[in-house]
């Protein structure tokens, strides 16, 4: 092989980690992203709203799966990819509150490690509750989310980005509660910094933070739709919509099958495009801690591909889930997919033991 082709290929693989900041969000930022152009709630009734929407998700939680991911990032160089696993992951949790079986519990958390991905430090959280009613349909729901805020397109601007956080001591986060039922749609967002730059091992102090900025609401604005307006009549938020469309792919139901949800007051239709059996599938990655390298074949899978539409923006979003459809992985997310353009992909793959049955919170 060329020499200087050779070179360009270790300089990207060495730059590799840098790249992985400005898009490593891209994953979660489906859920978590602000949509556009809401108005302003006033005098609404949003508060008293929010503040249920509050002790919803301020419950315990009991999770009855738990689901931990490594992460891949591949970049495309012509003709064939390179990549890198390991930089980072996370996870995603179902169950319900502990003391109350009509709110459904649905979290996740992914993200860059900066002990992995050279020093970049971008992730992201949410928890969705739902609350259901008798026959066990969706009257309500909240959402918690927030995410290491960044604004950089490119590798400089986000090396600016990182190098103003140090210098200032100021990281910069932002944060939204929304809140979902038939016919009324509230929100409230807010933008905040810390002087401690939580990472994503740190979810529990950094959601503590959060929950406080959010209460004293300095800066905090609330966005609101209702009556005709909202448009979608369901009391589901992102991750409990694209839930039930997975369940619809494993129980056989021809696509394309599609349903709303309303998100920061903006409408969005989650789309279950295709499906196809896949009846054998081979996963490598590397596991940097300790290093090992794993090599696991499932069977019987069921992959699963979505179109999210904003209906603010036209803005649409892509991506696949190998789905387990036998024994204890039923259900299981073995692999998620998601390609933002034409160089770059994201993968998060199911670790080893992962996706059991998990007590705890």
């Amino acid at each position: 092989m060329n020499s200087r082709y050779v070179n360009l290929v270790n300089h990207l693989k060495r730059k590799f980690g840098r790249v992985v900041g400005p898009l490593v969000l891209a994953i979660c930022g489906i859920a978590l992203s602000a949509a556009a152009g809401p108005s302003d709630l006033a005098g609404s009734g949003g508060g008293p709203a929010i503040s249920e929407a509050l002790q919803w998700l301020s419950v315990p939680a009991r999770f009855d799966a738990n689901y931990d991911f490594e992460m891949t990032v591949q970049i495309r160089l012509l003709l064939f990819w390179i990549g890198k696993d390991d930089v980072g992951g996370g996870y995603i949790k179902i169950g319900q509150a502990a003391d109350d079986s009509s709110l459904e519990v649905i979290r996740l958390l992914f993200g860059s490690d900066p002990a992995k991905a050279h020093g970049i430090n971008r992730w992201g959280a949410g928890t969705e509750v739902v609350k259901r009613g008798a026959g066990g349909a969706a009257q309500s729901s909240a959402f918690l989310g927030f995410m290491k805020s960044s604004k950089g397109e490119s590798i400089g601007a986000m090396r600016q980005e990182l190098s103003k956080e140090k210098k200032e001591g100021q990281h910069g986060f932002e944060a939204i509660i929304s809140r979902v039922d038939p016919g009324r749609a509230v929100s409230t967002t807010i933008p905040f910094y810390s002087d401690h730059d939580f990472d994503l091992r740190e979810l529990e102090p950094a959601e503590k933070v959060v929950l406080d900025q959010l209460k004293e609401g300095q800066g905090r604005k609330f966005h609101a739709l209702a009556g005709s307006s909202v448009g979608c009549n369901r009391g589901h938020g992102f991750l409990s919509t694209v839930q039930e469309l997975a369940n619809n792919a494993l129980e056989g139901q021809h696509p394309p099958i599609s349903l709303c949800y309303v998100y920061n007051s903006s409408q969005y239709t989650v789309t279950l495009e295709s499906t196809r059996p896949v009846p054998e599938k081979t996963i490598h990655f590397t596991l940097s801690d300790p290093k090992r390298k794993i090599d696991r074949t499932y069977h019987d899978l069921q992959e699963a591909r979505f179109q999210v539409v904003n209906h603010t923006t036209g803005n649409k979003s892509g991506f696949a889930i190998l789905l387990g459809t036998s024994d204890g992985l039923r259900g299981a997310p073995v692999q998620i997919n998601y390609q933002p353009n034409w160089w770059f992909q994201i993968t998060l793959n199911l670790k080893p033991g992962a996706g059991e049955p998990a007590g705890g919170r």
